[in-house]
């Protein structure tokens, strides 16, 4: 990339068009509120999901112009991109016809970004055309697609491969999410080293938590141990010095990847009782806007206020500590995992000076003393509600108890992490 046209660094999030949190008649103080809660944690914009568009499923033309309205009314820079997915792809020239010119549409080097998942399905030469498509229309393309070992962690062979095959886009979008968080981060490290010495842009992920629902058919996990699995991948992206990073995603409410404030500190209903009563996840949206300013600015932040963060699951995960009926343990069976996942309570703190955390479930406290900086913390997890004070020389800081209690007979959490701050 020449220096004229090398993008500033930028963190996006994946929205899914088809489920904002407004519902599905969301309006355009809705799609407003949304964008202010991303730009507020250092977001720069969203790329649309679009499993289709005018032809196939005009809902998804329709909303993604009322979202741009939005934006533009919003007046805030909050730029939008589509990333078309499924039979999105088939009506690539009439996405950058009803787009591009759009104000909030981003641009770089005067051409409008397009982003896609998937592209070309599992059919690389499909794949090819598609790109050569993008090409012909005058976009700033940085596609997601399947590279020869699919879902697998990529090494460096294998990201040599796919820089190969964006040889004519301008990048490439690494969509990961399905894997373990120190495999994803390995691959963004591969990618990167690949990307750059192809002359390519890289957007990166970073993930939350990934769970599959247990109604549908891709119900597995990928453990993360609350936050650190995130901070995982947010460092590796600081350190292999990617161009953007993509929040994977704001809003997935089937894969447990959202982050998008829910409106409430404990659970609530967003877009379809389908999903079930969804779990706040607003921990790992807040916990990463220090990795984000680090992302952009190169440098590890000041700390100038005392904040933590708590990720726990609402249930046991082990057979041995269920309890009650038959009946009362519906939705206890667990996702697929390579990994046991853990019960245990975990928290992740900023501080500005050592200070001591205790962690107390009942008549059990677990003590830990903490230097200034970053720190991760885990406890066992017991059932009740466990209370977390902060204490720095003889004097409480905070003394907060968790938003939600850990039970054994209840598992409508359905094996998704609960977070608070």
């Amino acid at each position: 990339m020449s220096a004229e046209l090398t993008p500033l660094k930028r963190v996006f999030a994946h929205y899914m068009v088809a489920w904002p949190r407004g519902g599905p008649d969301a309006s355009i103080d809705d799609y407003i509120a949304e964008f202010l809660d991303a730009q507020q944690r250092g977001i720069d914009g969203f790329a649309l999901n679009c499993g289709g568009w005018n032809n196939s499923e005009p809902l998804y033309r329709a909303r993604v112009l009322k979202m741009y309205r939005a934006a533009a009314q919003l007046g805030s820079g909050f730029k939008l991109f589509v990333s078309a997915d499924g039979n999105a792809q088939n009506e690539l020239r009439d996405i950058v016809k009803s787009t591009a010119v759009l104000p909030a549409q981003l641009r770089i080097g005067g051409k409008p970004v397009v982003s896609a998942y998937a592209l070309g399905g599992k059919d690389p030469a499909r794949c090819e055309a598609l790109i050569e498509q993008a090409e012909s229309l005058g976009v700033y393309f940085v596609p997601h697609f399947m590279p020869s070992t699919s879902e697998a962690e990529i090494d460096g062979t294998v990201a040599s491969e796919v820089a190969n095959r964006c040889r004519a886009a301008q990048g490439y979008f690494y969509f990961g999410a399905a894997g373990a968080p120190e495999s994803l981060a390995r691959s963004v490290k591969s990618l990167a080293t690949s990307l750059k010495s192809a002359g390519k842009l890289f957007m990166a992920s970073v993930t939350p938590y990934y769970r599959g629902l247990p109604s549908g058919t891709n119900y597995r996990a990928f453990e993360t141990d609350g936050f650190s699995g995130m901070a995982t991948e947010w460092l590796a992206t600081i350190q292999s010095n990617v161009d953007w990073v993509q929040m994977v995603t704001w809003n997935d409410w089937a894969e447990s990847t959202y982050v998008a404030p829910i409106g409430s500190h404990a659970r609530a209903q967003i877009y379809s009782p389908r999903f079930g009563a969804l779990l706040n996840h607003g921990a790992y949206l807040d916990a990463s806007r220090y990795f984000i300013e680090w992302f952009k600015c190169g440098a590890a932040p000041s700390i100038t206020q005392d904040k933590f963060y708590y990720f726990y699951r609402l249930h046991p995960v082990s057979a041995s500590a269920m309890t009650g009926t038959d009946a009362s343990l519906a939705g206890s069976v667990p996702p697929r995992s390579r990994t046991v996942l853990t019960e245990l309570i975990h928290v992740t703190l900023f501080l500005t000076q050592p200070a001591t955390l205790v962690i107390a479930q009942g008549d059990v406290r677990m003590t830990h003393d903490l230097p200034a900086g970053v720190s991760e913390v885990a406890a066992q997890s017991l059932p009740g509600t466990p209370r977390f004070t902060l204490i720095r020389n003889g004097r409480t800081i905070v003394d907060k108890k968790g938003g939600e209690s850990i039970r054994t007979d209840d598992f409508s959490g359905a094996f998704n992490y609960f977070s608070g701050s």
